[in-house]
């Protein structure tokens, strides 16, 4: 996975002409394909417009991009395109999302090319810095022609990152368990809900450990267990009661009595290599991102790293 890259900004990837203003308020479809045609005929001329729009809106149905703050950033690994494409869409009216989330102002949509998940990666980067200032929205979505919004973007000389780290890579939102509660809720959680694996916290929100369903069954089901089963094969409910009144046993521990407290970690500007160099030689399926007083703020599953790199 490339990560190095020369001194690079947004603006490198679009500019006056890539940038749609709309009064009228568009469907999702519309928006997405609107944008798309914009960007082929303009940069892509032969390439098949449905193709692609169909690409985008699929990536969109998996994982929606809408980021919170009114702001959408749909977006597709194109094989065969020589760099990444950008078109801003700005939709001042707003267009309706989903119950209790702010009307969608700005949609960036990005196409870029299949080989290069760094640079995607990085251009989305670029985008989340621009975006940090919670009044960049509203003053984006004041602007009336495309030279304004473009000005107001440059004077911004939004560079690059150098590298993907794991910042660019991690989710934040996380299931928990405090290091205090019964084991029974680590177990509810691995049954009912199909978790992996859970990051144990403490009342600051520290990270302390980890368990997973290695660690689960190593404490609900003995080593011994083969020796609770009677030698005679047709008492079969005898060793399903013992082995229930095990659980029923064990579901009174706490959760740090059964976790694991050497875990995978690291910070959230932790290059995107050592993060998986870190996933391999730990054999672990999660690495923990935290910030410098050692609180939880995302976790890298290896699926999702995978995902990042291969998929998104």
């Amino acid at each position: 996975m490339a990560e190095e890259t020369k001194t690079l900004y947004l603006s490198s990837f679009f500019n006056e002409s890539d940038i749609v203003i709309e009064q009228i308020v568009p469907s999702n479809f519309n928006l997405i394909h609107k944008l798309t045609s914009h960007l082929i005929e303009r940069h892509l001329p032969g390439a098949n417009v449905e193709t692609i729009v169909d690409m985008v809106l699929r990536r969109e149905r998996i994982a929606p991009t809408i980021v919170g703050d009114g702001v959408m950033l749909p977006h597709a690994r194109i094989e065969g395109l020589e760099r990444p494409y950008l078109a801003l869409g700005i939709y001042p009216a707003g267009i309706p999302t989903s119950e209790g989330q702010p009307p969608v102002k700005l949609v960036f949509l990005l196409l870029v090319p299949e080989k290069e998940p760094a640079r995607y990666l990085q251009i989305l980067r670029a985008i989340a810095n621009l975006l940090r200032d919670t009044c960049a929205v509203e003053r984006l979505v004041a602007l009336t022609t495309p030279e304004e919004v473009m000005q107001a973007l440059r004077r911004k000389e939004l560079k690059l990152p150098d590298y993907i780290c794991a910042g660019d890579l991690m989710e934040t939102k996380i299931e928990t368990l405090h290091m205090g509660v019964p084991l029974s809720e680590a177990f509810e959680a691995f049954m009912m809900r199909g978790v992996q694996e859970l990051p144990i916290i403490d009342e600051g929100h520290h990270l302390v450990g980890a368990i997973d369903t290695r660690a689960l069954l190593g404490n609900f089901i003995p080593t011994g267990l083969r020796k609770l089963f009677p030698k005679i094969q047709g008492r079969l409910d005898d060793t399903m009661e013992a082995l229930a009144e095990r659980l029923r046993e064990t579901a009174t521990m706490r959760v740090c009595e059964a976790m694991e407290d050497r875990i995978c970690t690291c910070q959230v500007d932790t290059p995107a290599r050592e993060v998986a160099a870190d996933l391999a030689e730990n054999n672990a399926t999660v690495c923990y991102v935290l910030d410098a007083d050692r609180k939880l703020i995302g976790a890298i599953p290896v699926a999702l790293f995978f995902r990042r790199i291969l998929k998104d």
